[in-house]
């Protein structure tokens, strides 16, 4: 196998074991398994993550024949550890070859991009509300500094209230679409996420897509 080639078939390992582990992280935040599902985060798909990322760096081409055999070796432990058989992964490699632009790969990567486009909308939306909400508690705060009449400050007060509670509602649902872009935006830059589909033809996936959703229903 030529060292470009080789390349393909390490990434389709790693990407193997990432699917594997990915599916097993669904599973076990159905079953609440906050615990199981930190450990096998930390133990085995960050340091997946990270191969898969330095994968995707790699200039083969300018390895010595030496650190290249040494490359081999690695990623052949890696499937042996995992239990992946050698002819399943050439099966799906020829499959992800086959199919290119037309996998469910690109499916899942503008689902992925849709996604981000509409919860940076979102964002930007709450944004403009929490500007406006903080503009009035301003407004309603300098008020209630000028006014001398005890009657009147209690109005005041009763006026800030509400819009204190919804800052601080607002705030809530910022830092949530927050953190939601910040995984999509993740997922789109470590590729492994979508590139995990991309053994599967796009009609496919939607036709997953569509009995899932059916038995939502």
């Amino acid at each position: 196998m030529k060292k470009e080639e080789f390349i393909s078939y390490a990434q389709e390992v790693i990407l193997t074991v990432l699917k594997i582990t990915s599916t097993q992280l669904d599973k076990l935040r159905e079953m609440g398994d906050i615990s199981g599902e930190e450990i096998l985060t930390e133990k085995v798909l960050l340091p997946y993550e990270k191969i898969y990322g330095a994968l995707l760096e790699m200039k083969v081409d300018k390895m010595s024949e030496e650190e290249f055999n040494s490359f081999k070796e690695m990623v052949e432990e890696i499937r042996e550890k995992n239990r992946l058989p050698l002819e399943k992964i050439q099966e799906t490699l020829k499959k992800r070859i086959e199919l290119k632009d037309k996998s469910g790969a690109i499916v899942v990567k503008k689902f992925f991009k849709y996604n981000l486009n509409r919860l940076l909308d979102k964002k930007d939306k709450i944004l403009n509300k929490y500007n406006q909400l903080a503009t009035e508690e301003q407004n309603l705060e300098n008020l209630l500094k000028d006014t001398i009449q005890e009657e009147e400050q209690f109005d005041i007060i009763y006026k800030l209230q509400p819009v204190r509670e919804k800052l601080r509602d607002t705030e809530d649902k910022y830092l949530v679409v927050e953190k939601d872009i910040n995984q999509l935006k993740k997922k789109l830059e470590s590729k492994w996420p979508y590139e995990i589909y991309g053994v599967v033809s796009e009609e496919e996936l939607l036709e997953t897509y569509k009995e899932a959703f059916k038995m939502e229903d």
